[in-house]
């Protein structure tokens, strides 16, 4: 009879011990169903020395954007112009050009006002893009350096998109590290808590690395396959003990 209760005892613990990882696995904890909460918009990247930008110059009158292409279409022109420590880029015709800080929208604003005030063209079409923007992903989880096509992604699709979390994650605290103005941050961010989404690293920027922790020690996969049977054995003999109990009555 001992030896019974001591199985039932195992049995409860395996349980709990489920119920309990599910629960640390889990995210949006405090997020209640059907209530509405504020959804900033995504914020516009900041350009920083290191960028490469696209830049490409149209108008009606092809021949009119052409000075301000050179080079369209061979390798020298897919690299872009590459921001440089002084936060500058040179762009044919115009020069020099303090970019650092600016957003992709101001800096299509002023090139296309520059082409226009020197009497270029008349109303320029100019597209600017960021082609080197990407992100870091590192620790448990699969490490990786994501690029970034749509000039825009947050923590949890660069997660989804490594692989996700498992475990032996440590979910409630995410690290982000990010550098802007020659200073390097740490941000630590919880996947269990609604407050993540209004995080400064909610959305990434270009160069943010993403380090998920580890909670400690990793099962081999041996190991994770002895510990489902064991919590199995155990749960059946929680089953029959219960049974042999009732039939003892």
């Amino acid at each position: 009879m001992k030896k019974l209760r001591i199985l039932i005892a195992g049995a409860v613990v395996v349980l709990l011990a489920s119920c309990a990882t599910a629960k640390q696995m889990s995210y949006f904890l405090d997020m209640e169903n059907d209530v509405a909460y504020e959804a900033p918009a995504a914020p516009e990247l900041i350009i920083q020395p290191g960028d490469q930008l696209g830049i490409s110059v149209s108008s009606e009158d092809a021949r009119l954007a052409a000075p301000f292409n050179p080079g369209e279409g061979d390798a020298a022109s897919e690299l872009g112009y590459t921001v440089d420590s002084r936060g500058c880029i040179i762009f044919p015709v115009i020069g020099s050009m303090k970019v650092e800080g600016m957003t992709l929208q101001q800096v299509k604003e002023v090139i296309s006002g520059r082409i226009s005030s020197l009497g270029y063209i008349k109303e320029p079409i100019v597209n600017v893009a960021l082609t080197n923007f990407s992100v870091t992903v590192i620790g448990n989880i699969s490490n990786s350096v994501l690029n970034v096509e749509s000039q825009s992604i947050n923590l949890l699709q660069v997660i989804a998109r490594s692989g996700g979390t498992n475990a032996n994650s440590k979910i409630k605290d995410i690290t982000v590290i990010r550098t802007e103005h020659g200073t390097r941050t740490a941000y630590s961010v919880n996947l269990q808590k609604n407050e993540l989404f209004n995080s400064p690293v909610f959305y990434l920027r270009q160069n943010d690395i993403v380090y998920i922790k580890p909670k400690g020690s990793t099962l081999s996969s041996e190991g994770q396959t002895a510990m489902t049977f064991v919590g199995a054995g155990l749960s059946l003999a929680s089953i029959v003990t219960s049974f042999l109990l009732w039939s003892s009555r």
